[in-house]
C-alpha cells in the first residue's frame, strides 16, 4: 500500500509541474495502468466535458473562472499556488520514505495532503462558476457568499461581529444544488466517492489513532462510540481524491496553457475586441478594447498578486467601465488603442453552423450603410455581414445531388484556391450533400464584395458543367424570397410559414438567447 501511495504523490506532482494536456492522465502506462491513473483518466475526462460545456455557454463568464477574477491584491497572495508548492514538497518527502516500517508514516502524509487539498477554496469556486456557467449564470467572486455564517449578539457592533466561511461539506453541499439544477450529477457522485468529513475532521483535531490495519476515530465519531476504518477503504479514499485533484489541476492548467498559445485578439458584438494576456505559458489575464481608446483589464500573476482597472463587481457578474460614452456610442468600427482591428481570413460561423448574427447595436443604421454603399442586392447582404461581425468575408452555402469528389480528395474536408476560397463537407442529411463555403476579401468595399460574389458564381457554374445539380444560397440577406416558404391555399390565397429557429428568417439579433434551443447545424430545407 505504501509504494501505491507513493504512486499518487508522484503522479500528483508530475501533473502540478509539468501538466501535459490530459495525455498524462489517458496515456500513463495503457498496458499496466494502477487505479491511481484508470481515475485520474475517467476523472479528466469528465472535467473536460465539464470545462468545455461551461466554455460553449459561458463565453466571458468562463473566462473569469478561468483567470479566477477577483480584488486587486500586492505579492503573493494566492493560496492555490502555495497549495501546488505544499503537494509537491509533501510528494518528495514521500518518495524517500521506504520500508514497511514507514508505512504509517506515508499514510500520515497522504492523510495530510487529503484534507490540504479538500480544504482548498479555489477549486471549489471554480467548479461553482463552472456549474454556473452551464446555466449561462453571472460568474461570482465568491459563489459561496450565501453560506457564511455571521456570529455575533444584539448588541456587537457589526465591526466586531465573526465571519465564519462554510466548510468544505457545506460548499460540497452547495455544488450538489448547481449539478442537479445544469444536469451535472456526476460530479458530486464522484466527490462523494473519496471525501469523507469523519476522516478530515479526526485528523485535523488529532481525534484518531492509527493501527497497523486500521484508522480509529476516537472521540469525533458520527455514530455511538468509537469509529474503525479499514487500511484499505482509507487508502481507496486517498487514490480517488489525488486522482480527482490531479485530473483537476491537468485540465485547468492545460486550459490556460492552452489559451495561451490560441488566438490572442477576439471580436465581440458591440464593437468591442477582447484582449488575452499570456506569459511565456499560459493565459494571465485580459484587456477589453472599447471603440473609444479606452480599455480594461484584468491581470493575475503567479507571485506577483492581481491587477486590473475599469472593472468592477456586481451583485451578479462583472461590470466593465467603458469611458467616454458619447464616444462609445458614435463608433463605427473595431479598435484596438487608436488603431483600427483589422484581420484577414476569418468568418463568423464554425464551419458547419449559419446562425443569425449577433450585434448589440443600432442594425437599422448599419442596414443603411450597407444600402448607401451598393446597389446591388446580394452586395447589400454581403456588406451588412462585414460591418454588423467586422469579417471579411462572404459566406455561403451549397446543395448538390453528389459529392463534389473532384476536390474534397484534394485536401481532406477542404478545397482550396489561392488561399482565399474554402469550401468545406458537412455531414449528408437525407440523401442531400451540403457544403459550407466562404470566400475571403481583401477589403471591405463594394468592389471587393463584388469579385467575391463573382468567384462564387464561377465555382458554381463549373460544378454544372461537370453535371452536377447545385443549389446556392449567400448566407445572409437584406431581403427575403418567401416563395420556397410559400403554401398555395387554393383560393387564391397564400400563408407563409417562419420558424424562430431559421437563420433566414432573421438577419440580426442581440442574442442568441431569444432563438428557441438549436445548434444552428445547417440543414438541406434552407438551401
Amino acid at each position: 500500500m505504501i509504494q501505491e501511495i507513493k504512486k499518487h504523490f508522484f503522479r500528483l506532482t508530475y501533473a502540478l509541474k509539468y501538466s501535459r494536456v490530459l495525455q498524462i492522465a489517458r496515456k500513463i502506462f495503457p498496458s499496466k495502468r494502477t487505479k491511481m491513473e484508470e481515475y485520474t483518466a475517467e476523472y479528466a475526462r469528465y472535467f473536460d466535458n465539464l470545462f468545455a460545456k461551461a466554455a460553449n455557454a459561458g463565453g466571458f463568464q468562463y473566462l473569469c473562472t478561468i483567470l479566477r477574477v477577483e480584488g486587486l491584491t500586492s505579492g503573493h497572495w494566492d493560496a492555490f499556488v502555495e497549495a501546488e508548492e505544499a503537494s509537491r514538497d509533501i510528494s518528495n518527502i514521500l518518495r524517500k520514505t521506504k520500508g514497511n516500517r514507514k508505512e504509517k508514516r506515508a499514510i500520515r502524509l497522504g492523510l495530510f495532503l487529503y484534507c490540504h487539498l479538500t480544504e482548498m477554496s479555489a477549486p471549489y469556486e471554480i467548479l461553482a462558476n463552472l456549474l454556473r456557467g452551464c446555466q449561462n449564470a453571472p460568474y461570482s467572486v465568491y459563489p459561496f457568499h450565501h453560506l457564511v455564517r455571521i456570529v455575533g449578539g444584539k448588541n456587537t457592533q457589526p465591526w466586531e461581529k465573526k465571519r465564519l466561511p462554510p466548510s468544505p461539506a457545506a460548499k460540497i453541499a452547495h455544488l450538489e444544488e448547481l449539478g442537479k439544477e445544469c444536469g451535472e450529477e456526476e460530479l458530486n457522485q464522484i466527490i462523494n466517492e473519496f471525501f469523507r468529513n469523519n476522516v478530515r475532521n479526526a485528523f485535523y483535531h488529532s481525534d484518531y489513532a492509527l493501527s497497523d490495519d486500521e484508522f480509529r476515530i476516537v472521540e469525533g465519531s458520527q455514530m455511538l462510540g468509537k469509529e474503525v476504518i479499514k487500511i484499505e477503504e482509507l487508502s481507496e479514499y486517498l487514490t480517488k481524491c489525488f486522482a480527482f485533484y490531479s485530473a483537476f489541476f491537468i485540465v485547468y492548467n492545460n486550459i490556460r496553457r492552452g489559451l495561451a498559445y490560441g488566438k490572442k485578439f477576439h471580436r465581440w458584438p458591440n464593437y468591442e475586441v477582447l484582449e488575452f494576456l499570456t506569459d511565456e505559458k499560459e493565459l494571465n489575464g485580459f484587456k477589453v478594447h472599447f471603440p473609444n481608446g479606452s480599455h480594461a483589464m484584468f491581470q493575475r500573476k503567479k507571485y506577483g498578486g492581481t491587477d486590473g482597472y475599469n472593472f468592477m463587481f456586481e451583485k451578479e457578474g462583472i461590470g466593465l467601465q467603458v469611458g467616454d460614452l458619447k464616444k462609445y456610442h458614435e463608433a463605427t468600427d473595431w479598435f484596438v488603442g487608436d488603431e483600427p482591428f483589422d484581420e484577414f481570413g476569418t468568418r463568423y460561423n464554425p464551419y458547419g453552423k449559419w446562425q443569425p448574427i449577433v450585434f448589440s447595436r443600432d442594425s437599422d443604421r448599419i442596414q443603411k450603410m450597407a444600402r448607401d454603399a451598393t446597389e446591388d442586392r446580394d452586395a447589400e447582404g454581403c456588406l451588412f455581414y462585414i460591418y454588423a461581425t467586422g469579417h471579411k468575408a462572404i459566406e455561403f452555402v451549397l446543395k448538390t445531388n453528389k459529392p463534389i469528389t473532384w476536390f474534397s480528395s484534394m485536401r481532406g474536408p477542404f478545397w482550396s484556391v489561392k488561399k482565399n476560397f474554402i469550401v468545406k463537407k458537412c455531414d449528408p442529411v437525407g440523401g442531400a450533400y451540403i457544403y459550407d463555403g466562404t470566400v475571403f476579401l481583401d477589403g471591405k468595399s463594394e468592389k471587393d464584395v463584388l469579385a467575391g460574389l463573382a468567384r462564387i458564381s464561377e465555382f458554381v457554374t463549373a460544378l454544372e458543367s461537370k453535371g452536377i445539380e447545385v443549389k446556392s444560397r449567400l448566407k445572409y440577406q437584406m431581403y427575403s424570397d418567401l416563395s420556397d416558404r410559400a403554401k398555395d391555399g387554393g383560393d387564391g390565397t397564400f400563408s407563409v410559414t417562419i420558424s424562430m429557429d431559421d437563420p433566414r428568417s432573421t438577419l440580426v439579433a442581440n442574442n442568441l438567447g431569444m432563438f428557441p434551443k438549436s445548434d444552428w447545424k445547417i440543414r438541406p430545407e434552407w438551401i
